[in-house]
Parts: structure tokens; sequence; C-alpha cells
């Protein structure tokens, strides 16, 4: 059987800049790996989430594993970080964000908050874990993940959230410079978390730091705001959805560490950025049959707005992780590599766009890559007749978003596909 690697660039892929006269940073980075990717194997478009789900981490992993189910953001970043959910348990992503006033309406000004550092968030952590008013039987806790992103934890001793009770948070950088009015859970059931939200804003202006900024006159993050919450979701195991395949996945991301761990897959957490991943890749591909290398370095710097780390992140991501894995990607043998963006990252909007993104794969054999055979049976004739496949558009001998011009993009399930066809 043979073994996979998939290497899934988070922000990879973006919008042409004017800045950089009509080019995208992927185009304008030098990719001399991803390039070498695309020329000796299938190159061309993919759907990163199925249509109509907007694109986020949660879900293309499960669409790219197949999943059943929706997948909670908190509950996969609670198993992640070590924390095990309870009976009647709920989890979200918690982020630290700056509101301002608006015209008529309260509006996200900054889904980031403004840049706190770790120690920062940390402390607005603790201090709302000591201010935070609870009602008889409840338990709450916040847990920082590093500078404004924290996950809160919620349970109510002897009941259970009624359905929908944690639903209709919009994450908050889809809507940046947006009234929050609309994006908040109108439900009864969700009230609880509306609270939740309100009453943070006003504990938030009793700390020191963050009301001396606001009499100077300084915009500081003055809230909380959840979303993605759920339950510890069921999981079929990963590695009967992958062919019997040992499954590895390596991060950074508590996400999709929490992804593994629920799916029954070994979860490798990167410490300290994306350095080391390509040997880190390479000890699971000699122990594992699957591995998922998902990187975020480029992603983080689209949503910061900056252009020049972007381009530099791609060409970190490129020299230091697929450069080395083209040459060794430690498998011990023949083995398929997939590298493919994770969808569209506008770092001018400073949104991500439910757009096809390219994708290269090939099978590796002692230093060589070549093409995968193209499917056989009806799914090799369905493919044929819809045009899937390598792109035959000018420029698309490098890897970049010109692979999406031409080619039909495949699903989710036909990519999955071709990563696992003999």
């Amino acid at each position: 059987m043979r073994k996979v690697l998939a290497v899934i660039g988070g922000g990879v892929a973006d919008r042409p800049q004017a800045e950089l006269e009509g080019r995208t940073p992927l185009q304008r980075a030098v990719t001399p790996a991803l390039d070498l990717l695309a020329t000796g194997g299938e190159a061309g478009a993919w759907r990163p989430a199925p249509e109509g789900e907007p694109p986020r981490a949660e879900s293309l992993l499960r669409s790219l594993f197949g999943l059943p189910d929706p997948l909670p953001r908190g509950a996969l970043e609670a198993a992640g970080l070590g924390v095990d959910l309870r009976e009647g348990e709920v989890a979200f992503r918690a982020d630290f964000v700056c509101l301002r006033p608006g015209a008529t309406s309260v509006v996200m000004f900054d889904p980031a908050g403004l840049g706190l550092s770790d120690q920062e968030g940390g402390s607005l952590v603790g201090y709302l874990n000591e201010h935070m008013a609870l009602d008889p039987g409840e338990e709450a806790r916040l847990h920082p993940l590093g500078g404004n992103r924290a996950l809160l934890t919620y349970r109510k001793e002897g009941a259970r959230l009624a359905p929908g009770a944690t639903e209709g948070f919009t994450p908050p950088g889809e809507i940046r410079g947006l009234p929050i009015g609309g994006h908040l859970p109108e439900r009864e059931e969700a009230r609880r978390f509306v609270h939740f939200v309100n009453d943070s804003q006003m504990i938030l202006a009793a700390h020191p730091v963050l009301r001396e900024r606001a009499q100077d006159g300084r915009f500081a993050a003055n809230s909380l705001w959840l979303w993605g919450g759920g339950e510890r979701p069921s999981l079929p195991p990963l590695p009967k959805l992958l062919g019997g395949r040992k499954v590895s996945v390596v991060s950074a991301s508590p996400a999709v560490a929490g992804l593994a761990r629920l799916g029954g897959a070994e979860a490798v957490v990167l410490r300290g950025g994306e350095r080391g991943a390509a040997e880190a890749a390479r000890r699971a591909m000699a122990a594992s049959g699957f591995v998922l290398l998902w990187l975020e370095e480029a992603g983080e710097a689209s949503d910061r707005g900056d252009l020049e780390g972007k381009i530099r992140a791609i060409e970190r991501l490129d020299a230091e992780v697929v450069g080395p894995l083209l040459l060794d990607p430690g498998a011990g043998g023949p083995c398929r590599i997939l590298f493919a963006a994770d969808g569209v990252a506008s770092v001018e909007s400073l949104a991500r766009l439910a757009e096809p993104a390219p994708y290269a794969l090939a099978d590796w054999e002692e230093g060589r890559l070549r093409p995968p055979a193209p499917p056989g049976g009806l799914a090799g004739l369905w493919r044929k007749l819809r045009g899937e496949g390598r792109s035959t558009s000018p420029g698309s001998r490098m890897f970049s978003e010109l692979l999406c011009h031409a080619a039909v993009p495949l699903e989710p399930r036909a990519l999955r596909r071709r990563l696992l066809e003999s």
C-alpha cells in the first residue's frame, strides 16, 4: 500500500494585488520546489470545502477526510489542548476582539484584538476567570491559546444544553468592519452565551491596563467573542477512512491536533512555528501510511494584512519544508505527495474566500516525480468528460492560482480518491 504525504498550505493562495503589478503573493514568491512538484506531477484546482460551506479549517478537514458531520472548532481545540470535555460540557473558541461604535451599530473593528501578545492575552484570560459571574451549578473557564485566542469551556451541573444553544456566532475574522448585530445568536437557547460576550465587555472595561488605554483615547481589545461552540464530536476512526493506513497529523494548530486525537490518529504538535516541520513529517512518514502536514504561517501573515510577510512565509515554506521533503519524504520507498492551498486568503481584504485553490500531486520514487496514473473505470471517464485534471492554462507549469483558471475544480472527495488510489 503506497504511503501518502498531504501538505496543506494555509493562506498560500490569494488574489492579484495592484501593489505586485497584478500578480499574487504566490506568483511573486520564488518557489522552485512547488514548481517542480507541479511540473513533475499532476496540477490543477480543487474546492477546499463543500460548496456552500464557509472556507474554514474545520470544513476542509471534514471534507478531505470524508467525515460525515460538521466539526465544532471549540471542541477540536479542546481535544488538541488535552481538555477532555465531560458529558454535557461544551467548548467555544473565544477571541479577544476590539469593538467600536459605528453609525448605527457596534462594529467588529479588529477581530485580532489589535495584536495582543501571549502575555497580554494570558493576563486577560486570568482577569476574566477571576471576575466572571456564574449562576449556581455553572462551570466556565477560559484557557489561553496564545495572543488574542482562547478557549471557553462551559457546563451546568445536571443540565444538558438544548439543540442550537451553541450556534449563531459568526467567526470574528469573517465580519471585520461589519456591524455585529446580525452575527449573534437570536435563539433563546443561546442567550447565556450572548451574556458571556456582553458581561466580558463590562469586566474588561475595569481591567487596569485596558482602562488606561481607553482614558488615553487608544483602542484596545474590549470584548470576548465566542464562536465554533459544541460538544465533543464522535468521529469514525481516521485509519478506517483512509484505506486502513496508520495516520499521523503534524501541525502547530490545536484544532488540527484535536481532530487527530479524536479520530484515533497520532498528533505531532509543532512547537515554535514551522521550523522543524520537514523533519517532523519525515519521522511521521517513517512510522505511518498517511501523514497530513498542516502549515499556517502564510495564512497568519495574510490575516495581519502583511503582504511582504506573506511572500517571505511562502518562500520559507518552499525552501525549508517542501524542498527538503521532495529530496527525501522519509517514507523509506515510493510514496504519493500532495501540496494544496487551503483556499484563497486575501491579504488586501483580510478575508478567507470560498474560491477554488491550486494543488499539485505526484508519485515520488528515489527522488523522481511523475504524475499518478489516471483513474480507471467510471470515475476516470467522468473526470475526463468534466475536464478535471491537469491544467493547460498559460503559466500552469508554475504552482500558482493560474492552475485554477482552466481546470474544473476537483471536489474534496475526488482529491481524496486521487490520494488513495494505487
